[in-house]
């Protein structure tokens, strides 16, 4: 160290340090367990690797000044992907930009510290600590909602990003302990530092805005399947719509030769003959009414038009289905989600061919859930790419809406082919 070593300032040292890097991780972290169970768990760690660090500067504050950062991030990655529930590319991304913003704490408090305060070692606490307090303020303000919606959005685009973020970091960290700590090299090397700290924050910046436009693309390509998949709905409604006016059409058309028909047998007398012809006519309306199949007005809508559809191409459908009159579900997941899934099975049954064409829809609430499972004929023939299916021309028909539908309501979804049937399961919470 520069200023002295003594117990107190060891402590309070390590403290900050380990502390700052723990608290600014878990700004923009999603954790594994319950926040209560994750600060227990936090709060042990900082203790323990307090102490480790006092001990070890106390011990020998050279090479606890070259590999004090190196250890600290290799001890903190293990913990730290233990207790997130982001994927290892994450954390350890996550990782690098908290290690680059520690180390670049430890380096300004140390250089302001010698130049305008005659190495006073309280400076330095205070100016880390200060550093630290507006760090945390301005990551829930600013950073942490728009890093999440990032990093819950882009899953599988970070290993790249990860590799690039720790070559920097080891390069950065290697430069400023080797051979000698960079806060005791002449003043030209310490601007040099300073420079390759501004370029590897930049470097951090464009690749955070790069991933910010990725996600805005993918929302806008969601948003834009999703607003086909409703012209659609509306256009089958429409339809609907249309039958129900001709019926109506037709029903007022044959209400005038059955009130002839009630007159005529009226002015005959012959009220046996009338009232046989009566029972006759309810069994006809009672038979021409759609059949309900659950008591969810928008699910029994979706399940409707796609199974006139269905029928109508000689597909045969059989359901199960016990929805609830009113749940936490919005309307628009349940078009984007069932309307997308039984577009695809139908789809699916078209391509078999010939042969025997069918459509299988199981929906029950469960758990808390609402699980969906709707499965159909196929040719077996389906690529899968991460568990998704694709097609030669990319995924298929309103994946990505289903998906994206999902995730909004907490749920999951699941594709698999077995014994020449597609099955899409999903689970939705209610």
């Amino acid at each position: 160290m520069i200023f002295g070593v003594t117990p107190i300032l060891s402590v309070i040292r390590n403290f900050l340090e380990v502390a700052s890097f723990c608290v600014l991780f878990l700004c923009l972290d999603r954790p594994r367990y319950t926040w209560k169970r994750t600060w227990i768990y936090y709060g042990i760690y900082i203790l323990v690797e307090t102490a480790i660090g006092t001990a070890w500067v106390l011990l020998d504050a050279e090479s606890y000044s070259a590999a004090c950062t190196t250890v600290l991030f290799v001890k903190s990655a293990i913990f730290f992907i233990l207790m997130s529930s982001d994927n290892i590319f994450q954390c350890l991304y996550n990782l690098c930009l908290q290690i680059f913003i520690l180390f670049f704490m430890l380096f300004t408090g140390l250089s302001c510290t010698k130049i305008f305060f005659a190495g006073n070692p309280w400076v330095d606490v205070g100016i880390r600590f200060c550093y630290m307090i507006v760090l945390v303020c301005i990551y829930i303000r600013w950073l942490r909602r728009a890093y999440r919606e990032i990093a819950d959005n882009l899953k599988t685009q970070w290993k790249g990003i990860c590799i690039v973020s720790l070559g920097g970091n080891i390069l950065m960290v290697y430069y400023a302990t080797q051979p000698l700590q960079i806060s005791l090299r002449a003043g030209r090397e310490q601007v040099l530092f300073l420079c390759i700290c501004i370029l590897l924050m930049l470097t951090h910046v464009i690749l955070l805005y790069t991933l910010h436009l990725m996600q805005l693309e993918i929302i806008d390509r969601q948003e834009m399947e999703l607003t086909a998949i409703n012209n659609e709905m509306m256009r089958k409604e429409l339809e609907l719509l249309q039958e129900q006016v001709e019926s109506a059409r037709r029903y007022h058309h044959d209400s005038r030769h059955h009130d002839l028909m009630v007159a005529e047998y009226v002015r005959r007398g012959e009220v046996a003959t009338l009232l046989a012809y009566l029972d006759q006519r309810e069994k006809e309306y009672r038979d021409e009414l759609p059949e309900r199949i659950c008591e969810n007005k928008t699910v029994d809508n979706i399940l409707g038009i796609y199974i006139r559809q269905a029928e109508h191409k000689g597909i045969e459908v059989s359901c199960d289905v016990i929805v609830p009159g009113m749940t936490r579900i919005q309307d628009r997941v349940f078009v984007t989600v069932i309307g997308n899934a039984m577009e695809n099975a139908i789809h699916g049954c078209e391509q078999t061919g010939s042969g025997v064409k069918k459509i299988a829809v199981f929906i029950r609430p469960k758990a808390g859930k609402l699980a969906i499972r709707i499965s159909n004929t196929c040719l077996g023939e389906v690529v899968f790419n991460k568990g998704i299916p694709v097609r030669k021309n990319g995924r298929g028909t309103g994946i990505l809406s289903i998906m994206h539908s999902v995730r909004s309501c907490e749920g999951d979804v699941e594709f698999s082919v077995e014994k020449g049937e597609f099955t899409t399961r999903i689970l939705l919470k209610i």
